[in-house]
């Protein structure tokens, strides 16, 4: 009896010290011990499975726990983030803003950032991260993107695991792309350069979700800056810029002694266009015109309307001769036009210049060089037209 109840009061004290595997034989020699035996186990066991439920609940809990507090803190950034991304302005701040925040938000997944162009139907990288080489390609068509094909994402977890998109560098065989979307309409691509693991997918939703409206309002911004600064009708700068413009280039002159020139160019006898074939017709020889002028200076000169039948050209171009050479060019191949408008020939139609150079004799107003411009173009026009005349 006194070894049957010190072992079983030893099992106990073990198992009360933290030792959950001891148990007792139960099989003591008198049937007492033995049921008594018998109770202790089960009640052990017992125990010791309640205590390892309790365990694994409290794990789960304090996973649980931690994933908030880390969902908490991306919520906390993706905030910071959005309230950024809404108030930047240009490509460049919204890209410094991706940089500073997504690898945050996604710790050491590399990635890239596209925008869709809609002007040259590509993808256009505006941001990437985690890398010290670029990661992706600088730009890519929407078909070479399964998950910009399929409308949703696409993962590739291991090699061979999935069909690898055109887009994505031989040597990469783990990769996730996101497709950004805003009222059906593609408006970018998220490209990770990594596996998404499932706890992130929380992440990678709620900054999708931002970045998307991001770039929507960015758009957005870009369009109604496009109306104010455009000339609806010939898709050229508006005065508005024009004056903007003009003072930025006087500045720059002025302060580096670099050339300028200005050009003012009016079509003749556009009062007859309009009443003998109707404003449509007038409209048609505007944008005709204007397109010849854009095509025929430099992507860095400024092309404008003045107003009316009114065009004004801002051009660095340098030297003067090489200018006339070039408006005259442009004035010859204006004349050789054969436009026609409803069937009906519009006969010949010509065009006046007036050129004149900026330099420190003049104001800084723009005023002053407009001016000159004009006076040059009204004796154009006082000299029988279809020429240039430098003022």
């Amino acid at each position: 009896m006194r070894r049957s109840v010190s072992q079983i009061t030893r099992a106990m004290s073990d198992f009360g010290n933290g030792n959950r595997t001891v148990r007792v034989d139960a099989r003591m020699g008198c049937t007492e011990f033995d049921i008594l035996a018998h109770g202790y186990n089960t009640m052990a066991e017992r125990l010791d499975a309640a205590m390892q439920a309790q365990e694994a609940s409290d794990y789960k809990l304090l996973q649980a726990n931690a994933e908030l507090k880390r969902n908490n803190e991306a919520m906390e950034l993706l905030g910071e983030m959005a309230h950024r991304l809404q108030a930047a302005r240009t490509s460049s701040e919204l890209s410094a803003i991706i940089c500073a925040f997504v690898p945050r938000v996604l710790p050491g997944i590399p990635g890239a950032l596209y925008t869709y162009n809609h002007t040259t139907n590509q993808l256009e990288r505006i941001a990437h991260w985690g890398s010290h080489t670029p990661v992706g390609r600088d730009g890519l068509h929407p078909s070479s993107c399964w998950a910009l094909r399929l409308g949703q994402s696409h993962s590739v977890n291991s090699p061979g695991g999935d069909v690898i998109c055109q887009h994505v560098d031989s040597d990469i065989c783990i990769y996730h792309c996101e497709p950004l979307f805003a009222s059906g309409e593609v408006v970018g691509l998220l490209y990770l350069q990594s596996h998404v693991a499932e706890e992130n997918r929380f992440r990678l939703v709620a900054l999708v979700e931002n970045i998307a409206s991001a770039l929507v309002n960015q758009n957005l911004q870009k369009d109604l800056l496009e109306q104010t600064i455009h000339d609806p009708l010939t898709g050229l700068y508006n005065r508005r810029y024009m004056e903007e413009a003009l003072n930025a280039e006087i500045a720059t002159a002025s302060r580096n002694n670099t050339a300028l020139s200005l050009i003012m160019a009016d079509i003749d006898h556009f009062k007859r266009i309009n009443d003998e074939f109707g404003h449509d017709a007038g409209d048609m020889v505007l944008r005709t015109f204007a397109n010849e002028i854009q095509n025929s200076f430099r992507s860095n000169d400024i092309v404008c309307r003045f107003g009316g039948e009114e065009f004004l050209i801002i051009t660095t171009y340098h030297p003067l001769n090489s200018l006339i050479q070039r408006v005259e060019e442009l004035r010859l191949s204006l004349s050789r036009l054969e436009l026609y408008y409803n069937g009906q020939a519009l006969g010949k139609i010509t065009m006046s210049f007036g050129v004149t150079t900026w330099d420190k004799s003049l104001p800084t107003e723009t005023t002053a060089i407009i001016r000159k411009a004009d006076a040059a173009l009204y004796q154009a026009k006082k000299d029988g037209r279809d020429r240039i005349v430098v003022g």
